[in-house]
């Protein structure tokens, strides 16, 4: 059920997973992607149709690269003179055939000159750690010495060699290891000349010796760790977007991935920096076989990122496309002496890696696509019938288009992104899928919109969702939250589930929610009941009503306000200062308030009361645009409250939306109209808002109703191989909730455990300066029969345990 996902996104692998601490180290990274232009400072992909859209689109991205040698810089002292260029002659490599030139042109006894590298956002250096330095060089009219150093923010050398003899027309390797004899979160790496003439650099290197499992080329410890501790069954690599690219040229492609780092040319990722592939195909396969788990292998389908530019390469080349991945397959698990079994075996590992799944591209949609699919589907199960192939089946939910041009696939792939409510809103999402002769792998999924950056919100919504995909495993039988990795300097996400910098890491919530129900996964679900009253006492409605618009103008008359039979308000003549008035161009007439221009959610707020039970009745009538009308209610803040949309989608539906912090609305109840709302004419809405209800009447017809969303969930069962009940509760309240449980046909062991993951407030989250502040506590549970009291604390994951008693 749970993997993990990897895709080079913020930075999350260079800079990041992998070890490298040097950025651009071997000077390419001011090249363009290949297929592509650069034109005003923006990347410019081929301008060849969009692969579903059928026509050329204009996009195209900035260009990150500001000189020809990012990352680097020069820094002179006591009168040098000396300048950096980037050269092309003499290449080190042809792959990779870009060098770092410096020219000295005077330098005086006490002067120096020095070429400096921030690393990624500073280079995080360790009190007696050390570090194995490679560089490759060659020299003319030079005569000096070079010392490589680590030096501390405020100038401090931290560790540093003396190169002795640097000099030779032709390329030369040079290694060393530096060790710090202090710390600095903020260092750079430099290398001084001691000389004038000229010097070339390529392929700058610094690694950690220590990284983890203490391989070279290997990963940064800390992050690998957080990885191999949630346990994965399989690793998803390496897209996402990335598998994409920005044009079919620089998509990746494994085959330059292999053998010596020195020669990978590298992949530009169209998150707007390159990787250099040195955590390529023969490191995602040895990582997974390292932490235990399967290998999920995505490849390129011959079609560039569709939310992007959506270029492709014809089916013509499709041939040649299966080709590279069955070449690939067979690196991975062939027998050493077939062809690129062999290849494997040269890198030091003979024997097969872990890789069960190979999926075709990414969010890719529809009857091409499907059809594109069957080839690669065909191809790859006549040679390897034991693997599992998955289809990208696109964002959000499964395309019947797709499915039903698809032959046979194995596991559908479905990405699921959702705000804050959604999950508590849909818990029953999954319940509702057909069940066909394929699988469902939910690749990329989180809550990511109205919890910050990833509160203990955001974790009880993806433990909800979780609750909802375990209940499902006939169906839902893969998982993984997405993004993974974010270096805070490029946030490319508004939510990622691990954060880090040069030197420290921390987790999010949802990390440890995940974790623990991973760890407490059942043998086989036992059928569950759920009933949590909803709160009755306290209006789950209260806050200010208002009027709003999507890309329509509309009128708005009679606005009256009815509680306990009495009218409290009545607009009467509109006036004005009783009206905050934002967005678009509202005008009053008398009697009416008026919105006159298309556009997204303008508002006009009753500003001079709240309510909580009530009838809100009003007259509309739309004058022109695309949809009809919007009435905000349960308004608390610019970023919280209800509405009722009738005419939404163009017209055709009527829904209750709620919006949150940061997130897109989220759509409850929708219903299609009879007739669309008609231009020039007025209706009649009526709202009648009652403690957990909400009952909407269109022209006095009653059109839908609103049910507040459940707020506790629960799933449970039996653990085979430990013999215990596994009950797994989330509640989504701030309040700690008494509940009796009571269990069917078992007889269980009095005392139990419970593994409790809590907050105080919705809004709490871990961060660098407290990485642990929120984590699963484990505690005993007394008192355990068939049924019996337990109280879950406030904003909450809960997993009771529970022995199952012998015969």
């Amino acid at each position: 059920m749970h993997g993990i996902f990897f895709e080079e996104i913020s930075h999350g692998g260079e800079g990041g997973l992998y070890g490298e601490l040097i950025q651009n180290r071997g000077f390419e990274e001011s090249k363009i992607p290949e297929g592509c232009t650069l034109d005003s400072g923006f990347l410019v992909p081929p301008r060849t149709p969009h692969y579903s859209a059928g026509r050329v689109v204009d996009w195209k991205m900035p260009f990150e690269a500001k000189n020809d040698y990012p990352a680097w810089s020069l820094a002179t002292t006591g009168g040098a003179v000396a300048r950096l260029a980037l050269d092309l002659s003499q290449p080190l490599y042809p792959e990779t055939p870009r060098s770092l030139r410096i020219d000295i042109a005077s330098m005086p006894r006490t002067a120096n000159v020095a070429v400096i590298n921030e690393g990624f956002w500073g280079i995080s250096v360790q009190q007696g750690a050390a570090y194995t330095l490679t560089f490759h060089s060659r020299t003319e009219k030079y005569n000096g010495v070079m010392t490589a150093r680590l030096v501390s923010a405020d100038g401090k050398t931290l560790a540093e060699h003396v190169f002795e003899r640097v000099q030779g027309s032709g390329w030369k390797k040079y290694t060393a290891t530096l060790r710090a004899h202090a710390s600095d979160a903020q260092a750079t790496f430099q290398l001084v000349l001691s000389r004038p003439g000229t010097v070339w650099l390529d392929f700058v290197s610094l690694f950690p010796v220590q990284t983890f499992r203490n391989r070279p080329n290997g990963l940064r410890p800390d992050l690998a760790q957080y990885l191999a501790d949630l346990k994965p069954a399989f690793v998803r690599w390496p897209g996402g977007c990335f598998v994409e690219g920005i044009s079919p040229q620089s998509a990746p492609n494994w085959k330059k991935s292999l053998g010596p780092v020195e020669r990978r040319p590298g992949t530009y990722s169209p998150w707007g920096y390159w990787s250099s592939d040195g955590l390529g195909y023969h490191e995602f396969l040895q990582f997974c076989e390292d932490i235990g788990a399967d290998a999920l292998y995505v490849f390129n389908c011959g079609v560039s990122c569709e939310m992007r530019s959506g270029v492709y390469l014809e089916d013509a080349h499709v041939d040649t496309l299966v080709a590279s991945v069955l070449e690939a397959i067979e690196y991975a698990i062939g027998p050493q002496e077939s062809r690129w079994g062999k290849v494997r075996a040269k890198q030091g590992h003979p024997e097969p890696f872990p890789l069960r799944y190979v999926e075709v591209g990414n969010e890719q949609v529809g009857e091409r696509y499907a059809k594109r699919f069957n080839i690669f589907y065909k191809a790859i199960k006549e040679k390897y019938p034991q693997l599992e192939i998955l289809a990208a089946m696109g964002i959000a939910h499964l395309s019947q288009p797709t499915i039903r041009a698809v032959g046979k696939m194995d596991i559908a792939d479905e990405h699921a992104y959702k705000a804050a409510g959604w999950a508590m809103t849909y818990a029953d999402w999954y319940d509702k899928y057909p069940r066909k002769d394929w699988r469902l792998y939910v690749g990329e999924y989180a809550c990511n919109a109205g919890v910050g950056a990833g509160n203990i919100a955001a974790a009880l919504n993806d433990a909800t969702f979780i609750l909802g995909m375990e209940r499902n495993s006939d169906l839902v039988t893969m998982s993984s939250y997405a993004p993974l990795l974010e270096n805070i300097h490029d946030t490319d996400w508004p939510v990622n589930l691990i954060r880090f910098d040069a030197g420290r890491s921390f987790a999010r919530i949802s990390y440890y929610a995940i974790k623990m129900l991973n760890e407490h996964k059942a043998s086989v679900n036992l059928a569950t009941q759920v009933s949590a009253p909803i709160d009755t006492v306290t209006p789950a409605f209260a806050g200010k009503i208002g009027l709003s618009t999507w890309d329509t103008q509309t009128e708005y008359k009679d606005v009256e306000v009815i509680q306990d039979g009495k009218v409290v308000y009545h607009s009467g003549l509109i006036r004005k200062e009783d009206w905050r008035l934002t967005g678009g161009q509202w005008e009053v007439r008398d009697s009416v308030l008026a919105q006159t221009k298309a556009g997204a959610w303008p508002l006009a707020l009753l500003n001079t009361k709240s309510f909580d039970t009530y009838t809100l009745k009003l007259k509309a009538r739309k004058t022109g645009g695309y949809n009809a009308f919007m009435i905000p209610f349960a308004f608390r803040d610019d970023q919280q409250y209800m509405r009722v949309h009738l005419g939404a989608w163009l017209n055709k539906v009527a829904a209750f939306e709620t919006v949150t912090t940061g997130a897109d609305a989220i759509v409850s109840q929708p219903v299609r109209l009879e007739q669309p709302v008609e231009l020039n004419r007025w209706y009649a809405i009526e709202l009648r808002v009652n403690t957990t209800t909400v009952d909407c009447y269109l022209d006095g017809k009653r059109l839908m109703t609103y049910h507040t969303p459940a707020d506790l969930f629960a799933i449970a069962g039996r653990d085979d191989k430990t013999g215990e009940v596994v009950i797994k509760v989330v509640n989504a309240v701030g309040r700690a909730r008494p509940v009796s449980i009571v269990v069917n046909d078992l007889a269980l062991e009095p005392a139990g455990t419970a593994v409790v993951l809590a907050a105080d407030s919705p809004d709490d989250e871990n961060s660098f300066e407290s990485p642990q502040r929120f984590v699963p506590q484990t505690e005993p549970v007394h008192g355990i029969a068939k049924r019996f009291e337990y109280v879950v604390k406030p904003w909450s994951v809960t997993v009771l345990r529970a022995r199952i008693k012998r015969p």
